[in-house]
This record gives C-alpha cells, structure tokens and sequence, in this order.
C-alpha cells in the first residue's frame, strides 16, 4: 500500500507540458527587397550573406528594354511638342488652328506622363538597399537572365543583431501556450549552449511546410543577443502549463488511441 501510494503521488507531481518542434534563427525585421518591375534581371552588385550599407546598390534589371521604350516616349514628346509650336505659329495666320491647339496640348500632357513614369522605372531598375545589414538571398546565378514579375521576392535585408526564433510546431503538438512562454533553442551546431527566449505569437491557423505537413508558425524574442548567425538550426523546445506527470507521460499515446477508435 504504501509503494502504491508512493507511485500515486510520483505520477500526480505536477512538471511543465513541453513539446519539441524543428527551430531556426531567424531575422526579426528584415527589409523584404521585392522585384520593382515586370523585367529580367542583368546582375548583382552583392554576394550572399554579404554587409551592405543603406543605399548601396544590390541588383539590376536589363536597361535595353526599359532604354528603348523611353526612347521612343521621349521622340513622341518632342514630335507633339513641335506639332503644338507649328499648330501656334499657323494660328496668327489661320484663326481655325486655334481648335488644334487643344488637342495637341492634351497629347503632349500624355507623352509627358508616360515618359516621365519610364524614366521612373529606369530608376527602379537599379535597386539600392533601403538600410544597413546582411544581404539574405541565394544563388545569384539562379537569378541572372531570370524573368521576374512585379512584387516577387528577392532577397532580404536584415540586421545581424535583430535576430529571434522561429519554430514550427506540429498539429498533433499543438499546446496551449501562455504569454511569453518560455522557449529553448538547442542548435545544432551547439546542443550543449541553448538560447533561451520569450513566445511572442503562434499563429492560429496550421501553414503548408515544404514537406507536405502542416505546423504552426511560433515566433519568440531572445533574451539576449545571440551571438549567432541567422539560418542556424536546430530544436525548439517550448513549455507550457503544469499537468501531471501521468498526463506528461501519456498525453501522445492517448492522443494516438483517439484517433485509431475515432473518438
């Protein structure tokens, strides 16, 4: 009776429900540099993972096209414009001309517009960084010669010291977390080091991972800078309420058998 007893208390000692996730250093504020234009992209100023300052140039897009076209706005412009001078001088001789002078100033208003929006999307065409930081992207050869479309995503420019946590944690893991729960990061590449941090949200709807399962997105803020450098991996391990160590212990295998008998 009295083991039994010991054995009761032992499995009703309350511990802290945690549940283990996949986790990554992450930029906490990047500057998402998206593609300005519909356009080819010509080359890259920067490297990978290279320290960039505010308004360094990063990529640009092929200037034949865009060249061309302001080209051809700009002689529009100066046709319509000695139309208008023409159409002004023959008005002191021909009162009739004056009804033109209208007309041909309201196409001179429209070649105006479309060449000062191309020379608008000539200076886009050159992107610069917009602050100080790392410059995150991939291969830039995947990118050279590539045709991109207007918002499509870049790279990224991110601070080497903003940094925060990124996990993604399973459905069937899916617990009830508190404000600013606790969370440890176990890197891989320094298991017996983890950085600690505070829950700053978990998103409420499941999102596709690129394996074909869904998890949920969870952001935390470290404690203290880091020291490491952003796209470290490694296992997130997150706490939530105390439960009993009996419900610690058979909280997955019950969850299992709820679903074999669909209950």
């Amino acid at each position: 009776l009295g083991v039994a007893v010991a054995v009761l208390a032992v499995l009703l000692c309350p511990v802290r429900l945690t549940v283990l996730a996949p986790g990554e250093l992450v930029p906490a504020n990047p500057a998402t540099i998206r593609a300005p234009l519909d356009g080819v992209i010509a080359d890259f100023a920067v490297r990978p993972n290279q320290v960039v300052a505010a308004g360094q140039p990063l990529f640009s897009f092929d200037q034949a096209p865009i060249g061309s076209r302001l080209d051809v706005a700009r002689e529009g412009l100066s046709t319509a414009q000695a139309e208008y001078r023409q159409a002004a001088q023959m008005m002191l001789n021909d009162p009739r001309a004056k009804a033109q002078l209208a007309t041909l100033l309201g196409r001179i208003a429209e070649k105006q517009a479309q060449a000062s929006f191309l020379e608008g999307q000539a200076q886009r065409s050159r992107v610069l960084a917009p602050q100080a930081g790392i410059a995150l992207f991939d291969d830039p050869s995947e990118w050279i010669g590539r045709p991109v479309q207007t918002g499509e995503r870049i790279l990224q420019v991110a601070s080497a010291t903003d940094v925060e946590i990124e996990a993604w944690v399973p459905i069937g893991d899916a617990i009830p977390l508190a404000e600013q729960a606790p969370l440890h990061l176990y890197l891989a590449s320094a298991p017996l080091t983890p950085l600690t941090g505070t829950l700053r949200y978990m998103s409420h709807r499941a999102t596709a991972r690129p394996d074909g399962s869904y998890a949920y997105r969870v952001r935390a803020k470290l404690d203290s800078v880091a020291g490491q450098r952003i796209g470290l991996k490694g296992t997130a391990k997150l706490g939530g309420q105390r439960v009993p160590l009996v419900y610690w212990m058979l909280r997955r295998p019950l969850a299992s058998v709820r679903q074999f008998i669909a209950l």
